[in-house]
């Protein structure tokens, strides 16, 4: 049994892309000819050295698939063994047209799907991205929240998108009258050119039916994708507090993968942020969880509303999604297991 990888050649895609599951997938030795647990661990090892991030990557969801017949020549050696990544390419233009495509009505020449979470391993078939509709799940639970919503409409919220149009169409038979406010991360300005605070890409009008949602969203698409990997929330939710200043909250849909471009101007919110967080399968970030504490927010999964953070004192833990987060010098962390 080897732990060493030869040729490898990891395309571009894979090495900008953001990483959701990596499942190692395996044989189990019953005999003692050899140590399984050192054999893990210098995969794993190996694993690591091609894609050194992924140790201190807290969001990526690690799974195991075993063969119980090690040493069964016939049974293992037409098996795939390693490690199969599953991971979201980083939005193009490409994939940005074929989900706008989508979005407003016209039929795909395939399944956009495959974009969400791809298979570097040949093991099989390739995943679907997992829909687990939180954005319908949370404002329906949550039908008290009287306030502006702000959405990330980047390529990687794809999904969610659709899930926010799905929400709303269910409701045409009485008027939305909400504020909207959405945003593409700098309507396709180049990543280098990002200004924290400055970015722009960002949309807002008061709403009283569906079409009109509809043609805001399309207006943010069609400006743009977004690019690298933080997006500017925060801009947007100052935005938000500044067009509704009756609003009693602020609804952030976000990227759980994405990072904050402007952390920095958190201060500035003067609301509460109540953060449907999308895409938490192995982990919160932590960006989010202090977003809402230090707006006396909340965030919200699919079956979980974590509320009064702002009640924690430095060096108390808290837990979601079977997780738990110790706050240090005000700013939340991730308690790793052993």
């Amino acid at each position: 049994m080897k732990s060493k990888t030869k040729n490898v050649k990891i395309p571009t895609e894979v090495k900008e892309g953001i990483f959701i599951t990596v499942t190692y997938i395996h044989s189990i030795c019953k005999t003692s000819a050899y140590d399984q647990l050192r054999l893990d661990q210098e995969r794993k090892k190996e694993l690591l050295r091609i894609f050194p991030k992924l140790d201190k990557n807290t969001l990526v969801e690690w799974k195991e698939t075993k063969y119980d017949s090690c040493g069964e020549k016939e049974n293992t050696s037409d098996k795939f063994h390693g490690f199969a990544i599953h991971y979201r390419p980083k939005p193009s233009e490409e994939t940005w047209k074929k989900e706008k495509d989508i979005l407003f009505g016209k039929k795909p020449e395939r399944s956009v799907e495959s974009r969400s979470e791809s298979c570097v391993a040949e093991s099989g078939t390739s995943p679907q991205f997992q829909k687990d509709e939180i954005v319908s799940k949370v404002l329906e639970r949550k039908k008290e929240w009287d306030g502006a919503i702000v959405g990330d409409l980047t390529g990687s919220m794809f999904p969610y998108t659709q899930q926010l149009f799905l929400y709303f169409k269910l409701q045409t038979l009485k008027k939305i009258e909400k504020f909207f406010v959405f945003f593409n991360d700098g309507d396709n300005t180049p990543d280098g050119k990002k200004v924290v605070g400055k970015t722009g890409g960002i949309y807002f009008q008061k709403l009283k039916v569906y079409e009109e949602l509809e043609k805001l969203a399309k207006a943010t698409i069609s400006g743009g994708y977004g690019g690298d990997g933080p997006e500017n929330d925060i801009e947007a939710l100052i935005k938000a507090q500044e067009v509704c200043p009756d609003c009693k909250e602020l609804i952030l849909i976000a990227d759980n993968f994405s990072t904050m471009r402007d952390y920095s101007l958190m201060g500035k919110i003067q609301k509460p942020v109540r953060v449907v967080l999308c895409g938490s399968y192995a982990g919160i970030n932590t960006e989010y969880l202090d977003l809402a504490r230090n707006t006396k927010g909340s965030v919200h999964t699919i079956e979980e509303d974590l509320e009064n953070l702002m009640e924690l004192n430095e060096g108390q833990t808290i837990e979601l999604n079977k997780k738990k987060y110790v706050l240090e010098k005000g700013r939340f962390k991730p308690i790793r297991s052993i």
